[in-house]
C-alpha cells in the first residue's frame, strides 16, 4: 500500500492547505477570538444596559434651573428612553441627548422651590443594540432649594455688573466682570441663562449670555457702530429679542431710533422682527406662548403687538413708552396710560387690560377720575392677580409708590409692602409665586441708594438682600 493510500482524510485536508504548526495555531486562535465575542455579545445583551455608576443627576439639594442627567452604559434608542422616563410631580420639559448615552431632560419652566421632585427609567428602556434593555428599573429624588436674587451692583458706579444673593445663607456673588460694565439683563424661561447687555470700550454695547450652570459667557451678538441691549427671551430658549440704535458714527446724524431685532441663539443669525425697517420699537416682550411679541412704537405712539399665528398686528394706544405684562397664557395684556383725573387738574397713570381674543380694552385702575397712580403691573404666575406699584392720590396719599395686589376682576387692591419713607419699584415674582423681589428707595435720605429686598407672602415677612442695587429678578 502507497502513502497517498494510508494518509487520512484529516491529514490530506491539512496538506492541500499547506499548513505547518503555526499556521494551525493561528487558526486556532483567530477560531477562539470569534467565539469569544460572540459570547461577550450574548451574555452582554443577557445583563443588559445599566445607568453608570455616580452617572445620574441632580440629587440632594438642587438648584431650580438644573436639568436631569442620566448617563448610560450603552448609546441608547431615544423613543424607548422617552416611554419609559418618567417625572413625579408631572413636569413639562423637553428630552434631549449630548451623545447617544447621555440623556439631558431640561424643564421648560423652573423647579418649583421647595418641591421634591421624583425621576423613574422603568425597566425595559432599550438600547441602540438589538435586543439589550434596561433590566432594572431606576428611581431617585431630589429637592428644589430655595431661588437666588440676581440684580445689577452698585448703582452709583460708573461701571455696573451682576450680582447674585442666595437666600440660604445670604452669601453674595459676582456673576459678570465687563469692563465697561452692562446695562440691562434678562434671565432665560428656565432660569438656566441670563442675556445682558455689555458696554464696549468704543460706546457700542452687544448682547452676552452667561451660562448659570458653567459661568462661561459668550458673546451672540455683534452691534458694529450701534447699541444692543433689552434682550427679551423667546419663552423656547431659541430666540433673543432686542432693541438696536445705530449710532452712525460716519454719518454725523446721531444716534437712530431704536429697532427691534430677532438673534437665533443656535445660529447667531440676526434679523429685524419686522419685515417692514421703517416700523420702530423698543421694550420687546413676548408672552408665555411664544405666538405675541409686543413692542413700544413712538411713532404711533402706542404698543404694537404681532401676533405669529394669525400674522397680524393689534395697535393699543398708550403715551407711556411701555409694553406692561402679558397674562401667562398669553390672552391678556395689562398696560399703562395716561388719564387727565379730577385731582388737582394733573396727569397720571392708570393701567388697562386688553383682551386680544374678544379685540376690547378696559381699565382695570378704576375710571378716569379715581385717585390712583398705578405702575407697571406683573401678573401672578397663575394668572390670577397683578402685583402693581400704586400711590394713592386721596387721604390715602403717600409720596412714594407701594406695593398692592389687584384683582383685575374686581379692581380690589390688598396691600402688600406699605412704607411711606419708601418708593418701591421693580417686582418680580418667583416662579412658586411664593416670594417677590423688588427695589426701594428711601425718600428722605439724600444720600440714599436704591435697596434690593424679598417679600415672603407665607410670613408676610421683608427682608433685605443688597445694598446700592436696582433691577432685581430671581434665578433658580
Amino acid at each position: 500500500m502507497t502513502d497517498s493510500q494510508t494518509t487520512s482524510p484529516r491529514a490530506g485536508w491539512l496538506a492541500r492547505l499547506d499548513l505547518d504548526r503555526f499556521d494551525r495555531l493561528v487558526w486556532i486562535t483567530i477560531a477562539g477570538l470569534i467565539l469569544a465575542i460572540g459570547a461577550v455579545t450574548l451574555a452582554g445583551d443577557r445583563v443588559g444596559v445599566y445607568v453608570a455608576e455616580n452617572g445620574y443627576e441632580p440629587t440632594g439639594a438642587a438648584g431650580g434651573s438644573l436639568p436631569v442627567r442620566v448617563r448610560f452604559s450603552d448609546d441608547m434608542d431615544a423613543e424607548s428612553v422617552a416611554a419609559h422616563f418618567h417625572v413625579s410631580p408631572d413636569v413639562p420639559g423637553d428630552l434631549a441627548w449630548a451623545s447617544p448615552s447621555l440623556m439631558i431632560f431640561t424643564p421648560r419652566q423652573p423647579w418649583q422651590a421647595g418641591e421634591t421632585y421624583t425621576i423613574t427609567l422603568d425597566a425595559g428602556a432599550q438600547s441602540a443594540r438589538r435586543g439589550a434593555v434596561l433590566h432594572d428599573p431606576l428611581t431617585w429624588s431630589f429637592t428644589v432649594r430655595l431661588p437666588r436674587a440676581v440684580y445689577i451692583a452698585p448703582s452709583n458706579a460708573f461701571v455696573r455688573n451682576l450680582y447674585m444673593t442666595d437666600l440660604d445663607t445670604g452669601d453674595i456673588f459676582q456673576l459678570t466682570t465687563a469692563e465697561y460694565g452692562i446695562e440691562d439683563f434678562a434671565v432665560s424661561p428656565n432660569g438656566s441663562e441670563i442675556a445682558y447687555s455689555q458696554n464696549n470700550e468704543d460706546g457700542t454695547a452687544d448682547l452676552w449670555v452667561l451660562n448659570m450652570l458653567t459661568n462661561a459667557p459668550r458673546q451672540v451678538t455683534n452691534c458694529v457702530d450701534a447699541i444692543c441691549r433689552d434682550p427679551a427671551w423667546k419663552p423656547d430658549g431659541t430666540v433673543l429679542a432686542y432693541q438696536r440704535e445705530e449710532l452712525n458714527t460716519s454719518l454725523g446724524t446721531g444716534v437712530s431710533p431704536a429697532r427691534v431685532w430677532l438673534v437665533d441663539l443656535n445660529s447667531l443669525q440676526t434679523g429685524l422682527l419686522f419685515d417692514d425697517s421703517q416700523i420702530l420699537g423698543y421694550d420687546p416682550t413676548w408672552d408665555a406662548t411664544g405666538q405675541r411679541i409686543g413692542v413700544f412704537d413712538s411713532t404711533l405712539p402706542g404698543i404694537r403687538v404681532h401676533d405669529y399665528e394669525r400674522g397680524s398686528d393689534t395697535v393699543i394706544e398708550s403715551m407711556q413708552g411701555e409694553v406692561g405684562a402679558f397674562s401667562p397664557n398669553g390672552d391678556l395684556l395689562a398696560y399703562p396710560v395716561l388719564v387727565a383725573g379730577s385731582v388737582g387738574q394733573q396727569f397720571y397713570t392708570h393701567l388697562e387690560l386688553a383682551d386680544f381674543d374678544a379685540g376690547t380694552t378696559a381699565p382695570i385702575s378704576g375710571d378716569s377720575s379715581a385717585p390712583v397712580e398705578d405702575g407697571s403691573a406683573i401678573w401672578s404666575p397663575d394668572g390670577t392677580q397683578l402685583l402693581i406699584a400704586r400711590r394713592y392720590l386721596d387721604g390715602r396719599y403717600t409720596p412714594g409708590k407701594q406695593i398692592y395686589m389687584l384683582d383685575p376682576a374686581t379692581g380690589e387692591a390688598t396691600p402688600l409692602v406699605i412704607d411711606d419713607a419708601y418708593n418701591h419699584a421693580a417686582m418680580r415674582w418667583d416662579a412658586a409665586g411664593t416670594r417677590i423681589v423688588f427695589q426701594r428707595f428711601a425718600l428722605q435720605d439724600p444720600d440714599a441708594q436704591p435697596e434690593i429686598w424679598m417679600l415672603d407672602l407665607s410670613t408676610n415677612e421683608i427682608r433685605k438682600l443688597a445694598d446700592d442695587a436696582f433691577l432685581p429678578d430671581w434665578v433658580p
